[in-house]
């Protein structure tokens, strides 16, 4: 019997990564490898596959079959995509000359078809991965701490979101768009890592297009139905011409200031939040529960890191400390809530404010009752005009672009080399996802529109990456990702769980504010871990060159550029931190970020091609 033969005519094997060999079977004595076994490395280039692989001219004769006879074993490698973007995708089972995620196919639906066709062997093993026993704990210690993450800003936004629209969108609103866009995503979506969510451009655009509704004595709902339908169809048709490969252009000049950006946003929110009340008031009574509150949130920020860093100690036994690594978020909530509620509760600590009743905030007092659930696109008091239905399309066209912006930007975050994934993205089949589901659902039942929210998705992913720290020659360390769980069922647990947050009201109601503020402040220094951005930040108070810490950019890279390339990226994250602490322009600030581009192409006139390479590729 004769080994298996490629349509090189070539008999190919599995080389796994550990360097064996597996021969099918039948295969040739002569094929065994001599010890001691090679390794084969994880990437191989277009160039060494080739070399394996005959002149097609061997093939030109018509009706003639390739023999049969004993041939040499060649490996098949892993493949990797890489996009016009540097972007590095590890894909298991990928043939090499397959279109890249971020490449325009010149077809309809080209880019999607091969989103699905890439997505669809790793469909079941989504299910599966997070399950096995070896990674069953991380899995579950990552959707409480998801949870967590993602309900408090759901209430927050929620109450926002009332605020805003004289109380037509609200917490169950936000708590049930949150829950479904999540179960959509994690059914259909091609990469399940990025959580959906309420984003502050979001909130600002709802705000503006409400105001511009009852300037135009439009209904706010009515409106609003035809804005997330007009949406629905641009994104559609988005995904539908390979709109997404535009995303090429956003280099790691761009991902890290965007990066940056949120992380800050979250860092100093917490600070913020716990330290106003010092500022507004010089009651006693106050300040006690201003300063308990900085207890509860620095507190839980620190048994939190505490717990993280507890698989490099070496106390306890090594399943021990893997438990209390993985339910750190989780063992700093319940300790910090059990306090509150025993130990402080004559405190007055403010806690979560979540709906008892699973009903629309709004109460229509027109018709003497609540709205209903779904909203009449033509209207609930009044004919809706059909001029508006067509307006209803100018803010959309914007609110289509904030989407795709936010969606992408998260991720090209999440689907970085450094990441190291092993299954590939599907840019198109997302954004498809957001088109077709999500945004028609919304729109019909009258709830926030949610996009990728970039700070939760990261730590979605870092909840559930196994990371090592690796030590430079010269000093210094970096931390990499070993392993990600790449799964749905973590995604799918945790919205369903959103969904039952209603009910489990008479619970959550125990958690104060300031523990979860203390969550947030985690999530934010967690995700400023792997950006360079702050890497070369420390790089500026070491005056002595030789003593930087040996990073790759370091050997290649002359002291002043390598400054002033991170003088440059911290003045774009002033000015765009800057612009999003003003209200009327906050809005646009996916905007900002896709205007990074243009100013990445006029710094091809400043550092040489080689100095961007190594710095920003």
């Amino acid at each position: 019997m004769c080994p298996p033969v490629a349509n090189n005519g070539h008999a190919v094997i599995d080389v796994p990564l550990d360097g064996t060999v597996e021969l099918g079977e039948g295969a040739p004595a002569s094929a065994l490898p001599s010890k001691p076994t090679p390794t084969v490395k994880r990437a191989s280039t277009r160039s060494k596959l080739s070399a394996m692989v005959p002149h097609p001219a061997w093939m030109e004769f018509r009706g003639r079959r390739p023999s049969l006879g004993p041939s040499p074993v060649i490996p098949r490698l892993r493949s990797t995509y890489n996009d016009a973007s540097g972007h590095e995708n590890s894909v298991h089972g990928g043939k090499p000359g397959e279109l890249a995620p971020l490449a325009f196919s010149g077809k309809f639906a080209g880019g999607l078809r091969a989103d699905i066709k890439r997505r669809a062997p790793f469909y079941w093993d989504d299910w599966i991965e997070p399950l096995r026993a070896e990674n069953r704990g991380q899995s579950l210690a990552a959707c409480i701490f998801l949870f967590f993450a993602c309900l408090s800003p759901a209430v927050t936004f929620g109450m926002l979101f009332q605020d805003g629209t004289d109380g037509q969108l609200g917490v169950v609103e936000m708590l049930l768009s949150s829950g479904i866009s999540g179960i959509f995503y994690s059914l259909f979506a091609g990469q399940p890592i990025s959580i959906l969510g309420a984003t502050g451009p979001e909130l600002a655009y709802t705000v503006v297009f409400y105001r511009m509704c009852v300037s135009m004595d439009l209904e706010f709902l009515p409106a609003r139905c035809w804005e997330g339908l007009w949406t629905a169809l641009f994104t559609t048709l988005m995904a539908l011409f390979d709109i997404s490969a535009l995303m090429k252009h956003v280099t790691r000049f761009t991902e890290e200031i965007f990066s940056a950006l949120i992380s800050i946003i979250f860092i100093v929110g917490a600070i913020t939040n716990v330290i106003t009340p010092f500022t507004t008031s010089y009651d006693i009574t106050i300040r006690a529960q201003a300063f308990m509150g900085c207890v509860m949130c620095f507190g839980t920020y620190a048994v939190a890191t505490w717990c993280k860093n507890q698989r490099a100690s070496r106390l306890f036994t090594p399943m021990v400390r893997n438990i209390i690594a993985n339910y750190s978020v989780t063992i700093a909530i319940v300790l910090f809530t059990v306090l509150a509620a025993f130990a402080f509760d004559d405190v007055g600590l403010a806690t979560l404010e979540i709906p008892t009743t699973f009903a629309p905030t709004y109460n229509d007092t027109v018709l003497g009752r609540r709205r209903d659930w779904i909203v009449n696109p033509m209207g609930t008091h009044k004919p809706f005009p059909v001029w508006g239905i067509f307006f209803a399309a100018l803010p959309a066209l914007g609110l289509t672009i904030l989407g795709y912006l936010d969606q992408n930007l998260t991720s090209l975050l999440i689907n970085r080399k450094d990441h190291n994934l092993r299954k590939p993205p599907a840019y198109h089949l997302d954004l498809l996802v957001c088109g077709v589901l999500v945004y028609p659902v919304c729109s019909i039942f009258g709830l926030p529109f949610t996009h990728a929210a970039t700070v939760r998705s990261m730590t979605h992913l870092i909840a559930l990456s196994t990371r090592e720290t690796v030590k430079l020659e010269g000093g210094g360390t970096v931390t990499k990702v070993a392993k990600v769980i790449e799964g749905r069922t973590t995604h799918f647990i945790i919205h369903v769980l959103l969904l039952l947050a209603v009910a489990l009201a008479p619970l959550l109601v125990l958690v104060p504010k300031t523990v979860l503020y203390g969550v947030f402040l985690f999530m934010g220094v967690g995700s400023m871990a792997g950006n360079q951005l702050f890497d070369r930040l420390q790089l500026l108070f070491i005056w002595d060159a030789k003593a930087y810490p040996k990073y790759e950019y370091v050997a290649h890279v002359p002291k002043k550029p390598l400054h002033l390339f991170t003088l440059w990226q911290l003045l774009c994250f002033g000015i765009i931190y800057g612009m999003m602490r003003i209200d009327a322009i906050s809005v646009a600030f996916p905007f900002m970020i896709g205007a990074l581009i243009f100013v990445r192409f006029a710094m091809k006139k400043c550092w040489s091609k080689e100095q961007l390479h190594h710095l920003d590729e």
